[in-house]
């Protein structure tokens, strides 16, 4: 269950992929359900997930690529690698 906190900081998440436009949005909202469900436990790794995700698909509007030319065809193998890397 996540606080307050949490609730307004998936808001801002929403309201800045809203922001991408349609296509961009779409893309967001498939990655985010692999990301729901990767296995990540602490509100601190899927806020940083969703922060590295929000900032690719921000780039590749930049550079108007699509979501495979970004990641792959492969949604579930790319979220379940950054959970794997644990880089954060």
């Amino acid at each position: 269950m996540i606080g307050l906190e949490e609730k307004r900081e998936v808001r801002e998440f929403e309201n800045r992929a809203q922001k991408l436009g349609e296509n961009y949005y779409e893309d967001y909202k498939e990655l985010k359900k692999y990301i729901w469900h990767s296995g990540v436990k602490k509100w601190a790794d899927f806020k940083f997930i969703f922060g590295e995700v929000l900032d690719l698909l921000e780039e590749g509007k930049i550079q108007d690529k699509e979501l495979t030319d970004l990641i792959g065809s492969d949604v579930a193998t790319f979220i379940d690698e950054m959970v794997d890397d644990n880089s954060w």
